[in-house]
């Protein structure tokens, strides 16, 4: 497979400092009562469970939990569920206390049969209006649906456009769906996904099975007849964590553990890749191309070169951040964004035979993990005395004692019992990048790290979802900025859940997590019955005085932990700023929170 190498626009993760709160001091248990509302369902729910031969992972990823309740951007009090004749119902919470359950709004066509066929997806629906709907039944058919003003009372649902868009037998799930008009055109575009099994090379250790995202754009100048207009295929080999389209409909956003490639438009041909704009991933070579060491102040690169380089073939541009390093009119060696920022003056380059070293000054001295961000084609090799640095560092973390006192002069006694699961790295790391329809390219690109991926959100209906990430023991709320600024920057840190990773970690039967869209809460959905709600800011009745600090707390953060009356299996959770929906295969569950002013 390959992946864009120098085109991409490098940006990084701004954490904003306001937002990350260093004297949060964890969560006090709450015993306040949260009313629980109950509405049996008339019919079951619809659930379709993977096969045996859906059995890669990324089946598992991407498929294997749905989630049954579907919120609407355009209406968050409001969430959609299908039942098991494969009829569409809306639930809402009243002004009152109780939650509402409209009749069928709509009814997919040939639902009997449809049902029956083997392997097929769940019922998938996004929002792309206040009045239209895109839906796929799991089966093939892909619908458009105009739902009427979906802030009134719930009305009867019309198809606009009903057809197998991937042509016969091939299933599918739509992800995400924009609106945009165009010189009297209106468009939808949607992003529909599913696994793909390939013929896997002789000796090969990359999965055979392809996560495969087909951009279908419908279009009409009457807004009555509607036909596809351009069809767009992306592949990937690891299964991704976020993906969505930009509110403009120009660019697909995607987050995985390996760069998406666009490989085909029916409109503007895909070029073919060139050796100096794409690199191969998922190589099985097992020598590296380069080696590098680091110390304190200095990053040197190690290349072998042929016997017929010489000084005069060799050529360098640096910046502070950015390199370009090879021989003249033959080879690249190094080109990317670095790490970290580097003084340009101090840096140099060596040729000693076929040896070729480059020689970089930190400007910080902090350690790399790689020299430049999204290359591993290198492997570091630590050198005797930054051996002898490390060990000298740890060793106030050892101790030949099984359990040494902590007055030891040694410092304080290290238990590795003491570490949690979100303490952990990914063994992965992974990127967030914008593919541009037009130029069949990734335009910008973040490089996460690994920052480990939590959950997606939808903060604001006229913007992309959000995703929260891992940052040390919180939770961190990036928004995808708008792909028609220029700039690095396309992921806006927005919020801060405090101490979010660390108790998602905690719950190993944890099935759903979410937060409201005004963030002022997180909730963790357990398997079967429990929900533990985090409340961020809850102002107190009574100012309290920290008896260490002195400092006076007007506001605390509290867990709530509400038990179900339920056995059944969790298939739905969605959160607003007051309610938060839970969906059984019987019935749907509405927690009020008490709003405070």
């Amino acid at each position: 497979m390959l992946i864009s190498n120098n085109m991409a626009v490098q940006g990084d993760l701004r954490i904003q400092r306001e937002l990350v709160n260093p004297h949060f001091d964890g969560y006090k248990l709450s015993l306040d009562h949260l009313p629980v509302y109950t509405k049996t369902l008339n019919k079951g729910i619809d659930v379709s469970k993977l096969t045996d031969e859906q059995f890669s992972y990324h089946h598992a990823k991407l498929l294997s939990v749905h989630n049954h309740l579907i919120s609407d951007p355009w209406q968050p009090v409001s969430v959609y569920f299908v039942d098991s004749d494969w009829a569409i119902h809306r639930a809402f919470g009243t002004d009152g206390n109780r939650v509402d359950i409209s009749d069928s709004l709509f009814v997919i066509l040939e639902s009997a049969n449809l049902r029956l066929q083997h392997g097929r997806f769940n019922v998938t629906l996004t929002f792309p209006t206040e009045q239209l709907a895109v839906l796929s039944d799991g089966a093939g058919n892909l619908y458009l649906l105009d739902t009427g003003d979906r802030k009134g009372a719930p009305k009867q649902w019309k198809s606009l456009y009903t057809k197998p868009v991937l042509g016969d037998g091939k299933q599918f799930i739509v992800v995400d769906s924009v609106h945009h008009s165009d010189n009297e055109t209106d468009r939808v575009e949607c992003l529909l996904m599913y696994v793909e099994e390939r013929e896997a090379e002789a000796g090969s250790s990359m999965s055979p099975f392809l996560t495969v995202i087909e951009w279908i754009t419908i279009a009409s100048v009457d807004k009555k007849t509607w036909c596809v207009e351009r069809t767009r295929r992306l592949e990937g080999s690891k299964p991704y964590d976020y993906t969505a389209l930009d509110k403009g409909g120009n660019s697909v956003l995607i987050s995985a553990s390996q760069r998406y490639k666009l490989v085909s438009d029916s409109v503007k041909p895909v070029q073919p890749d060139s050796e100096g704009d794409w690199e191969v991933v998922g190589r099985d070579d097992k020598l590296p191309e380069y080696t590098w060491t680091q110390d304190n102040e200095d990053i040197h690169v190690q290349f072998t070169v042929p016997t017929t380089v010489s000084k005069a073939d060799i050529y360098l541009t640096l910046s502070a951040d950015h390199v370009d390093f090879g021989v003249k009119n033959s080879t690249v060696l190094l080109k990317g964004a670095l790490h970290n920022e580097v003084d340009v003056e101090a840096s140099t380059w060596t040729i000693e035979g076929q040896r070729l070293v480059l020689s970089l000054s930190k400007e910080n001295q902090t350690a790399w993990p790689t020299v430049v961000i999204g290359d591993n084609r290198g492997e570091m090799i630590l050198d005797p005395g930054q051996i002898n640095q490390i060990h000298d560092r740890l060793a106030s973390y050892t101790s030949e004692q099984m359990n040494p006192p902590p007055e030891d002069a040694h410092g304080k006694p290290f238990n590795t019992q003491e570490l949690e699961d979100c303490d952990a790295s990914t063994e992965d790391s992974t990127w967030f990048m914008r593919i541009d329809g037009e130029t069949h390219k990734i335009s910008n690109e973040v490089y996460l790290s690994s920052h480990q991926w939590l959950f997606n959100v939808c903060l604001e209906s006229s913007k992309t979802p959000a995703v929260c990430l891992r940052y040390d023991c919180d939770g961190s709320l990036w928004q995808p900025g708008d792909a028609a600024k220029d700039g690095k920057q396309i992921l806006d840190h927005v919020g801060m859940l405090h101490a979010f990773g660390y108790v998602q970690a905690s719950k190993v039967q944890r099935k759903f997590s979410s937060c409201s869209p005004d963030m002022s809460y997180a909730v963790i959905s357990d398997c079967t019955r429990h929900l533990y709600i985090y409340r961020q800011h809850m102002p107190i009745a009574s100012p309290l005085r920290n008896r260490k600090t002195g400092r006076q707390v007007n506001a605390v953060a509290k867990q709530q932990v509400v038990a179900l009356d339920t056995t059944d299996d969790v298939l739905g959770l969605r959160a607003t700023n007051d309610r938060i929906f839970v969906m059984t295969s019987s019935s749907l569950f509405v927690v009020r929170l008490h709003t405070e002013e």
